[in-house]
Order: C-alpha cells, then sequence, then structure tokens
C-alpha cells in the first residue's frame, strides 16, 4: 500500500512537471507545421514574408522552443538570399539572434549547422573576412558532423565549405567531394522518413555541388 502510495505521488509529480511543457509544444507544433507546409506550397517571395512573419511570432512566444526559433532563423536567412545580389542585412541580424534563443535551447546537430551557414553568410557579405569567418565556419559544422553523423545538411555544408576554401589553405574540389557524396547519400535516406517539423532543406544544392566537385577531379 505504501509503495502504490509512493508511486502514484511520484507519477504525480512527473505529470506536474512534465505536463505544462507538453502543452506548451503541443501550442506551436501545428501553427508551425501549417506555416512550413504553406511555403512547401508555394515558395514565392510574398508568400516568404507572410510565413516568416508568422514563425518569428511563434518563435517570440516560445522563447524557449529551438524549433521555433530556428525555423525562424533560417527563413530570415531565406529572406536575405531572396533580397538579391546585395542580400538583407537586418535579415541575417535577425537570423542571429533567433539562432542565440536556439542555441541556448537545444545546441544540437541541426542548430550547430544552421549557425555555419550563418557564418557562410556573412563570408559572402563581408568577402574581406573570408580568413575569419570561413575556418569558423568549418569548425563549426565539423562539430555538427560529429555530433550527429547522420545530418545530411551537415555533410553538405561542410563539403561546400572545402570546396569554396583554396587547396593551399586545406580546401579545394578533392577534399570537399567525399563530403558532398556523403551528403546525397544521406539526403536519400532522409527522403525515405517522416521528417515532420524537423529540417529537411538541402538536397538539391547538395547534389549539385557533388556533381560540380566530381567533374574537376
Amino acid at each position: 500500500m505504501i509503495f502504490r502510495t509512493t508511486l502514484s505521488l511520484a507519477l504525480l509529480l512527473l505529470v506536474s512537471l512534465y505536463a505544462p511543457r507538453v502543452l506548451a509544444q503541443a501550442a506551436w507544433e501545428t501553427p508551425l507545421q501549417t506555416q512550413l507546409t504553406a511555403f512547401a506550397e508555394d515558395s514565392s517571395p510574398a508568400s516568404l514574408d507572410r510565413v516568416s512573419t508568422t514563425i518569428e511570432r511563434i518563435a517570440a512566444a516560445n522563447p524557449d522552443a529551438w524549433l521555433p526559433n530556428y525555423h525562424a532563423a533560417y527563413f530570415q536567412q531565406l529572406r536575405h538570399y531572396y533580397a538579391g545580389e546585395d542580400g538583407c542585412k537586418p535579415c541575417i541580424e535577425a537570423m542571429d539572434a533567433y539562432l542565440t534563443k536556439a542555441e541556448d535551447a537545444d545546441n544540437n546537430s541541426e542548430v550547430l549547422t544552421l549557425r555555419a551557414s550563418y557564418y557562410q553568410a556573412m563570408l559572402n557579405l563581408h568577402p574581406m573576412r573570408a580568413p575569419y569567418y570561413g575556418p569558423k565556419a568549418g569548425s563549426i559544422l565539423e562539430q555538427a558532423v560529429k555530433a550527429d553523423p547522420n545530418n545530411p545538411r551537415a555533410a553538405s555544408l561542410l563539403g561546400q565549405n572545402f570546396y569554396y576554401t583554396p587547396a593551399m589553405f586545406g580546401g579545394g574540389s578533392d577534399v570537399a567531394a567525399p563530403h558532398l557524396k556523403r551528403a546525397v547519400e544521406l539526403f536519400a535516406t532522409e527522403a525515405t522518413t517522416e521528417r515532420g517539423l524537423l529540417p529537411s532543406w538541402g538536397a538539391e544544392r547538395a547534389s549539385k555541388m557533388s556533381e560540380k566537385a566530381l567533374a574537376e577531379l
């Protein structure tokens, strides 16, 4: 009888601790999925603005959840690239802010990969700082691959980072090709799984970069 009472109290304690968190997560999962689906169906600039703005609101309401803040950061990066040759510096600044929140919540392989992508975007904005941003991105991507060897985005961006690094500094097509080939294989495996809210971008870019690197060998 005492054992049952103790077990019941323990279960009640667990429910009281975790139920609010689960309910809070359920509150943002469906709205976030709705926005991701909307953009998958319509990736026009107008749709990007609408979806990005809505995801920002979801992230602002859930500062301790990594996925809303991850997607908010990712869509800010998309807005940066959609802006054209000069990019969108305020978008990259916002990307940095959302990424910081995602890192605080769960600095996993996907978050590390997007942080490295942020540094690659900064490199494009400030080419003269390539000696800093290139190695910085490479170091973080190596951490991302180590954290999850099956993350295709980490393998792909690491390969791209090597591809655009001069051979005299340890880069080049020959160094990049194995990482890009591995990324293509990982993306093929990922395509057979249900990702839900998890990141799923990058397959097309990995395939093109792998073909490009292999053609130069």
